[in-house]
This record gives C-alpha cells, sequence and structure tokens, in this order.
C-alpha cells in the first residue's frame, strides 16, 4: 500500500500534494510501470483523507498520463520513458498547487444575441466578449505608463526581443503559473502567434519538413505554407501526435498543441511527451513547437505541466499568446527560445525591431505586475465555465440519453460533440437553416474525406453568456430533432 507522510504537505492542498507524491514516484520507478493502484476507498481509509482528496489527485495524474483508468479493473501506473528529459519539481517544473483559484463572478448583461454577419449563434469563434474585457483597469495601467515611465522608454530604440520589464513580467508568470523556468533573456515579444512563427522559421531555417497535427489549425498552415516549408499532416491518437506516423513521415520539425490540440482537445500523455522528446534527439536540429494557446483556460484540476519544463536537451520552442485572454485586437504573444536558439537570435536576428510597440508591452507589464491580469484570467475562467456547464446541461435535457457525446470539456475554451447515429451532411444543413455555425470537425483536417471526422463538432463558446448558451444548445436540439 502507498504510504505518505499527509503531514508534511505544507501549503499544498491534501490533493495536490498526494498528486506530487504518486507522480514523484511514477517517474522514479517506485511505483512500477503497469504496477495496479490501491482503489480510492482504500487509499483514503490508509493515507487518512477523503475520497475527494484522493479522487483528485487520480484525476490530475489520468489527465497528465501518469495514470491509466481501465474499466472494471482500476487505475494502473503507465510506462514513461525517462530518456533526455528532467524530472518535474516544484522547483523547475510544476505549476504550485491553488495557482488558479477561480474569483466569484457575475457577469452582467447577459440578454444580449451574439451575432455574425450570417449565423445568430457561431460558435466557430472563441472571442472574449467586449463586456468582459476588463477596460477600467487597462485604462488605468495604460494613464500610469503614459504619465510615470521615462520618455526614453515611451519613443526611444526597445530591445529586439521586446521590453526587458514585459519580458520579466512574462518569467514570473509562467514559473508561477507554468512552473516554466523561462529566463527573461529567453524571451521573444512579438505581434501575435502568427509573427513568432515567421520568425520561428527564418530561425531554424527553410529547409525543412513540419509535422502539423491534423486535423489542426488551418491558418497555421497557410503561415507555413507562405514561408515555403513542407507540411507533412500527422494524425491523431488518443495520446496525442501519432508516434508512428511522426517517424514514417520523415518530419524533421513538429508544430503541436499538447495541453489542449486544436480542434480535438485531445491531452498530450506524459508518455507520449517523453517519446516525443526522445525522438526529438536522435538527429540533431529536430525541434518541437509547442503551442500552448489557451493554457489560462483549463477548467478542471492543475494546469498540465508544459512539454519546455521536461526538455532536458533543448528541443523545445514554447509559443504563447496573449489573443485568448485579452482579445483577438490585443496583439501580443511571445516565445521561449532554448538556450542555444536565444543566443542565435540575438546574434543573427538582432537587426529586426520588436513589432509590438513599447507603450503596449509597458502598459501589459504594469498590468500583471499589479496582478490584473491573473484576476481578469480568473474572472474569465469562471465564466466559461458557466457557460459550458449552461450549455451542457440544456443539450442533455433536450436530447435523448446516449445520442451525444462530449470530448476535451475541461481542457480549455472549446469541446467536440459527437452525434454517432445522424446523417452528417443533414445535420450540418439542419443547423445552418437553424441559424447556428457550428463547424465539423472535417473542416480542419487536410484529409478532407477521412470518415474518422464525421459526426463530430467544434464548440467554440467563450463569446456566449449562459443565457445565450442555453438560447443555442435548444437551437441545435432543434436542428436534431428535425432529421432524427
Amino acid at each position: 500500500m502507498l504510504t505518505y507522510d499527509m503531514d508534511q504537505r505544507g501549503e499544498e492542498s491534501l490533493y495536490a500534494y498526494l498528486y506530487d507524491c504518486m507522480r514523484a514516484d511514477i517517474e522514479n520507478g517506485s511505483i512500477a510501470a503497469g504496477e495496479k493502484l490501491p482503489s480510492k476507498r482504500k487509499l483514503a481509509d490508509h493515507l487518512g483523507v477523503s475520497i475527494v482528496t484522493v479522487e483528485g489527485a487520480y484525476r490530475q495524474l489520468i489527465a497528465e498520463g501518469y495514470v491509466e483508468s481501465r474499466a472494471r479493473r482500476g487505475y494502473f501506473a503507465a510506462y514513461i520513458s525517462s530518456s533526455n528529459t528532467r524530472a518535474l519539481t516544484k522547483e523547475g517544473g510544476v505549476a504550485p498547487a491553488g495557482t488558479f483559484t477561480p474569483d466569484a463572478f457575475e457577469h452582467k448583461g447577459e440578454n444580449e444575441p451574439v451575432f455574425s454577419p450570417s449565423y445568430t449563434f457561431d460558435l466557430s469563434k472563441g472571442q472574449l466578449p467586449e463586456s468582459l474585457f476588463p477596460l477600467a483597469s487597462w485604462s488605468k495601467a495604460l494613464r500610469d505608463t503614459l504619465t510615470q515611465e521615462p520618455a526614453s522608454a515611451l519613443v526611444g530604440e526597445s530591445d529586439p526581443l521586446g521590453c526587458m520589464a514585459l519580458r520579466e513580467e512574462i518569467s514570473r508568470y509562467l514559473r508561477q503559473t507554468r512552473g516554466l523556468v523561462a529566463p527573461p533573456e529567453n524571451i521573444v515579444v512579438g505581434s501575435g502567434a502568427q509573427t513568432l512563427y515567421n520568425l520561428i522559421v527564418q530561425l531554424i531555417g527553410r529547409n525543412r519538413t513540419v509535422g502539423v497535427e491534423d486535423p489542426g489549425y488551418p491558418r497555421l498552415r497557410r503561415v507555413y505554407g507562405a514561408n515555403n516549408v513542407r507540411l507533412s499532416p500527422i494524425p491523431l491518437d488518443a495520446s496525442g501526435a501519432s508516434m508512428s506516423s511522426v517517424r514514417a513521415a520523415g518530419v524533421d520539425t513538429l508544430h503541436i498543441t499538447p495541453s489542449h490540440q486544436f480542434p480535438t482537445g485531445i491531452v498530450t500523455s506524459v508518455s507520449r511527451r517523453h517519446e516525443l522528446l526522445g525522438w526529438a534527439t536522435e538527429v540533431p536540429g529536430r525541434y518541437i513547437i509547442e503551442d500552448d494557446y489557451d493554457c489560462e483556460f483549463r477548467l478542471a484540476g492543475r494546469p498540465i505541466p508544459t512539454l519546455q519544463g521536461i526538455d532536458a536537451s533543448e528541443r523545445v520552442i514554447y509559443t504563447n499568446t496573449f489573443s485568448k485572454s485579452l482579445g483577438s485586437a490585443f496583439r501580443i504573444a511571445y516565445m521561449v527560445l532554448p538556450d542555444h536558439l536565444a543566443r542565435r537570435y540575438r546574434g543573427e536576428m538582432a537587426f529586426y525591431s520588436c513589432t509590438v510597440p513599447a507603450i503596449d508591452q509597458l502598459a501589459l507589464a504594469r498590468f500583471m505586475q499589479r496582478g490584473e491580469f491573473e484576476r481578469h484570467v480568473n474572472r474569465l475562467r469562471t465564466h466559461a465555465r458557466d457557460v459550458r456547464d449552461a450549455f451542457l446541461a440544456t443539450l442533455k435535457e433536450s436530447l435523448p440519453q446516449g445520442s451525444f457525446s462530449v470530448a476535451g470539456h475541461d481542457a480549455g475554451l472549446h469541446f467536440v460533440l459527437g452525434f454517432p447515429e445522424i446523417d452528417d451532411a443533414r445535420f450540418a444543413e439542419s443547423l445552418a437553416e437553424n441559424s447556428v455555425r457550428m463547424p465539423s470537425l472535417r473542416e480542419f483536417s487536410m484529409k478532407k474525406n477521412d470518415a474518422t471526422n464525421d459526426c463530430r463538432y467544434v464548440v467554440q463558446y467563450l463569446q456566449l453568456s449562459t443565457t445565450q448558451a442555453q438560447a443555442a444548445a435548444l437551437v441545435i436540439a432543434r436542428a436534431y430533432a428535425s432529421i432524427h
């Protein structure tokens, strides 16, 4: 029986401490791969904690791929390859427990309809509603920047990598919320993720074959295509990017979204993460681009640790953006380069000016330093959870039991709805007739005739209020009933 001294947890919550202990034992082999773990009730009784505590730890370990849940058999430790990786520790790799504690939040003005040019309910765009933008606190940060920063900082020449004040705040934020040690000297700020992708291509070279997830983000493929980079679609399995496909494709660079794959919602398992890092180190010059686009919005459990956080061989380029949290018009993104690439960037690409105005960078640094960004994210996460729950609860009440499935609903700001017993084409027509835009998973695939993407639909819901989410779910149920 697993034995841990729960009194040694310090300020950690019970479930977080238990998770840390079990994760460490699985990584170091104290809990062998394939070993059956005690049931939740037995472990709770043995440790003198509640079943809820054990359940929380098991849920997080399953989400990250350390533990497998097998129907009617129980819980088992997963196989974890440890080559070319570094251990996750509270100092260097795992976000502290309780980093994301949502504030109480009540959103006002929820009766306004959500319109697109063609649809009453457009679930293809998860944009931040104007009413949720922190206008007052952002305005204050901007005013204080203009009145308190020296003129040289506002209008003088800035660092090609971005203002140091912002890079220091990003570094602090990543360590606190993602457990990622990211020196400010390794952070590059740019005007949106697409700008950073262009810089990455120039930094590591165009003469490459880049593997992109399929289904995946169509605009990403267009950015690489515009840079004359060869692309290879990489199919997904339950653990993330398929390793057999990666090897068969002969790619030397991978662009993946391991914490919340877009659009399927798959979370790359820890075992697959180690396999990917092992692949990257087999041949010099291989890289993995880790796109962590909505990491702030995991709606259950602790944040999934970053891939770069366990990379011991400098093969992972980490990218993230503020567009999900502050709105698509807020064009500020950043990347964290491995040490050798940061040196190369300084030496070969410092002739580029930073593409984000210094005033915006300094205002954002001030906004983050005051804690306003984290408070905003907490409120936004609460809003997202409420909207998602309202949508799914209404759909469950309005459709026959077993008529639909939900995947990836806890991992971020979209999920996948599956309707296994419908005609895909007729349902799409019915949705359009009911003025609903809900894109099929097929639309995100490079293989348009792939039947595995049939009858599955991507729902992005941040732009909705709870009232609108309920209304949208009712309309979808009506569209379903009209053809079934």
